[in-house]
């Protein structure tokens, strides 16, 4: 049985405390002529182990995206929340339809990821026992009749 993986690259912060106050978010500066989401996305884009790589963004930087990922290959991008973690949760609801086996989450502002990292987590992935079902909590004493 083939195992399948995707990735959630979250793009939907606004960069506040790097941002400079007329330029855009941090994913979207441009590090030697390429962005930092770009770079950010090559190494998943490259791993022939993910299957898919979901973009979250702000609905603000729909035409920022479309610049950095311009020709990437990028799956899928997507609207985020409120906060990372409801930004998350859309990317999440987004692979919902390809049900991977594994999902690896990345922030797209940390450009320095690296092959060797993602191919690692993933090594270690494969070798973790799967999930196991789960069952509520009961009171001590407490038994189904």
């Amino acid at each position: 049985m083939t195992t399948t993986t995707a990735a959630i690259i979250v793009a939907a912060g606004r960069g506040s405390r790097a941002q400079s106050p007329d330029g855009p978010p941090k994913q979207y500066v441009a590090i030697a002529g390429r962005s930092v989401l770009a770079r950010t996305l090559a190494p998943f884009l490259a791993n022939p182990a993910i299957s898919a790589t979901i973009v979250v963004i702000h609905p603000d930087d729909r035409e920022l995206f479309a610049r950095a990922a311009d020709g990437l290959g990028v799956t899928a991008a997507v609207d985020g929340g409120a906060t990372r973690q409801a930004s998350v949760l859309a990317g999440l609801e987004a692979l919902a339809a390809l049900a991977p086996d594994r999902v690896l989450i990345h922030d797209a502002a940390r450009p320095f990821v690296g092959t060797a990292i993602i191919d690692r987590v993933l090594a270690r992935a494969a070798q973790a026992p799967p999930p196991r079902e789960a069952s509520p909590a009961r009171a001590h004493g407490v038994t189904d009749a």
